[in-house]
């Protein structure tokens, strides 16, 4: 089950203003990323699947969000164009 509705998503999306963009395959340094877009304001992440094992490494960053980033979303393989 989700953590988070679409409608709630939606608003967060609306209530920071962006949707960050991000795929490493090296887990420190995205949880890195994803700490310092934390920091910056940012409640949710786009976490692309372009690389091997990219399923493990947001499967890792999903747990690091959930354990640390309270009311972080996770989002993976969601953008597929510009217009979405």
């Amino acid at each position: 089950m989700a953590q988070f509705t679409r409608l709630e998503v939606a608003q967060v999306m609306k209530d920071t203003g962006m949707v960050p963009l991000f795929f490493n395959n090296d887990i420190e340094l995205s949880k890195k990323v994803l700490k310092a877009c934390y920091d910056g304001g940012a409640r949710l992440m786009e976490f692309t699947a372009r690389g091997d094992f990219a399923h493990e490494v947001f499967g890792e960053l999903v747990k690091y969000a959930i354990k640390e980033l309270p009311g972080m979303v996770m989002g993976v393989g969601s953008v597929t164009d510009a217009a979405a």
